[in-house]
């Protein structure tokens, strides 16, 4: 299927779309015209978004899941939630009738980022596998490694895929095992020093070594 491009049109597009038409399911179960990789930020090189986009197809079409991996510079006032789902949504992202996937983005805007799933997505990606994923990629992201954090998303997202298939969705209690890095370490300890009845919200911030 030809993909095009993402054009700023679909900025303004996407900022008064409030409705999804329903759509029918091509023979392949993909649906959308778009490209998996949509770097409006200009975070990646040519190369490193052609790369990306052939990682990115191969492991959606053998794993019958749209993964994608968006980034902008402004969230145009929305909430990354609210923004990374009307993406998915205006694209019409996601494999089959329940179009099944996730969506990866990164704001330059606060420097935050976020995952969204939807159909078969939400089983294989659960809260406590998202922030796992999140710190794997934490430290290049605060580096300004885009790629290396994309490339490690991709990975794990395969991963986690396989082992939900399997039966075995990683959760809280079976997380892949591996060294913790020194940034998650800093904040593990200062969600120790804060008081219990206090949830840090702002995990999903990104400039290594600092909450904001």
């Amino acid at each position: 299927m030809k993909k095009r491009i993402l054009a700023m049109i679909f900025v303004l597009a996407l900022c008064f779309c409030t409705v999804i038409p329903a759509f029918a399911v091509d023979a392949d179960g993909f649906v959308s015209e778009y490209e998996r990789v949509q770097d409006m930020a200009k975070l990646l090189s040519e190369s490193e978004r052609e790369a990306l986009i052939k990682t990115l197809d191969e492991l959606s079409e053998r794993q019958k899941m749209d993964v994608i991996v968006v980034t902008t510079k402004t969230l145009d006032g929305k909430k990354p939630m609210e923004y990374a789902d009307d993406i998915y949504d205006y694209c019409k992202y996601g494999y089959g009738e329940k179009r099944d996937g996730l969506l990866f983005l990164v704001s330059m805007e606060d420097r935050d980022w976020w995952i969204s799933t939807c159909g078969y997505g939400i089983t294989a990606f659960t809260d406590a596998g998202i922030q796992y994923i999140g710190e794997q990629m934490v430290e290049d992201l605060g580096d300004g490694n885009y790629a290396a954090a994309f490339n490690t998303f991709a990975e794990l997202s395969d991963d986690f895929i396989t082992k939900s298939r399997e039966g075995e969705p990683y959760d809280k209690s079976n997380l892949p095992k591996g060294p913790l890095s020194i940034v998650w370490i800093v904040i593990s300890i200062l969600h120790l020093l804060l008081d219990s009845n206090r949830c840090i919200k702002n995990v999903n911030l990104y400039k290594r070594g600092i909450l904001i």
